[in-house]
């Protein structure tokens, strides 16, 4: 069984994935804005705190031809996919641009405009731990001072590589790789000093944090509006961003170790829904899409149910997208060789001890999944 101390992540991984189907859910307003200023951060932060760096950075190439299996063999397969269904329902549906302009952005790496794939995520998430990696190998037992540099400069360094070049979306999402590991980084740096208690002191301590944590990143997320940075997006500012990015997943990972400390029964819960965090993440947006395509239309829903613009559709792709994505991981995936090196890059069996993360639970245990993300850590 889980221990306890490993089970909030767990928890936090799942609340975020969660959220991150809600946003696909909805318009672009207010409220996703606030949303996303730490709902992605949250998973690349707590990579870095889960990651047992100990244990991959003796074998590093191994460790990072794990990695590009369980995440580039997915993004590769399921791009070409999304070409060859666009290139079937073409012009019936009209996305906005054309199926060959569709192949350009594929393999520009990043796009197209105004229609970034979700994909964004497994290779920003790839290109980000192999960085990652090289730096806890060479950085690890030098003065903080240096990964701290990097923590502090890659952002910027992020952002320029957009406006500097003029360009609309950073080639291969360079920019997104950049700021992401930035928040690997933050992720490691706290696990070094508190390894993998859950990050909570005393019950005033942790209430008085909260509440303050709240009120600070309500204001600054709404001041920095909304963040994509897959999109190349970042907001008002990107450092905002790192705040935001931060003081969001601290809300989430205290909440959570209290509501495990309460409710153990949503351990179990959470850590079900994670062992199938990739393939999730991967289905749920084509749910949303052929919702939005069926249903969008049907004026009933806009005149019975009208107090949110995008109720309707939230009422119908929120529950389904995350009801029918776990169905499909849990009973098709796992029964299929070709499905498994689709959705996770492995053909091996599911025969798992489920693991504490979305996105990247190991190879070796079976799925091979690098899902949204290490998502018991690796002891």
């Amino acid at each position: 069984m889980m221990e306890q101390r490993e089970s909030w992540i767990t928890l936090a991984k799942a609340v975020a994935l969660v959220l991150v189907i809600f946003i696909h859910s909805i318009y672009r307003d207010g409220l996703s804005s606030y949303l996303t200023g730490f709902v992605m951060p949250a998973f690349f932060i707590l990579y870095g705190v889960s990651h047992n760096t100990h244990k991959c950075r003796h074998d590093l190439k191994k460790y990072i031809s794990n990695r590009a299996r369980a995440l580039m063999i997915p993004y590769l397969i399921l791009s070409l996919v999304m070409v060859v269904m666009y290139f079937i329902v073409y012009p019936v549906i009209d996305l906005g641009f054309s199926p060959t302009d569709f192949v350009f952005w594929m393999i520009y790496g990043n796009g197209p405009l105004g229609r970034v794939t979700h994909l964004w995520f497994l290779r920003v998430m790839f290109f980000a731990i192999i960085l990652f990696s090289l730096i806890d190998r060479y950085l690890h037992d030098k003065p903080a001072i240096f990964r701290l540099f990097i923590l502090a400069v890659s952002p910027a360094i992020g952002v320029t590589l957009k406006f500097s070049t003029g360009v609309v979306l950073v080639p291969w999402g360079m920019d997104a790789v950049l700021i992401s590991l930035s928040f690997m980084l933050i992720g490691s740096e706290i696990r070094r000093y508190r390894h993998l208690s859950p990050w909570s002191v005393n019950p005033w301590v942790d209430l008085t944090g909260l509440i303050s944590a709240i009120a600070v990143y309500s204001v600054l997320s709404v001041s920095n509006s909304f963040v994509n940075i897959g999109e190349s997006i970042y907001g008002n500012s990107i450092y905002t961003y790192m705040i935001t990015g931060l003081l969001g997943t601290y809300i989430v990972c205290l909440l959570s170790f209290y509501t495990i400390k309460k409710f153990p029964l949503i351990a179990r819960l959470a850590t079900s829904f994670n062992k199938y965090g990739q393939e999730i993440y991967e289905v749920h947006p084509l749910i949303i899409e052929f919702n939005y395509q069926v249903l969008g239309g049907f004026a009933i829903w806009y005149s019975t149910l009208n107090f949110y613009p995008g109720a309707p559709l939230v009422i119908i792709n929120f529950p389904l997208a995350i009801i029918l994505s776990y169905l499909f991981a849990s009973q098709v995936v796992r029964r299929s060789d070709t499905l498994r090196l689709m959705f996770l890059g492995f053909r091996k069996s599911r025969e798992i001890q489920p693991k504490l993360t979305f996105p990247v639970p190991e190879p070796n245990e079976g799925r091979g999944a690098v899902c949204l993300e290490e998502i018991a850590a690796e002891n």
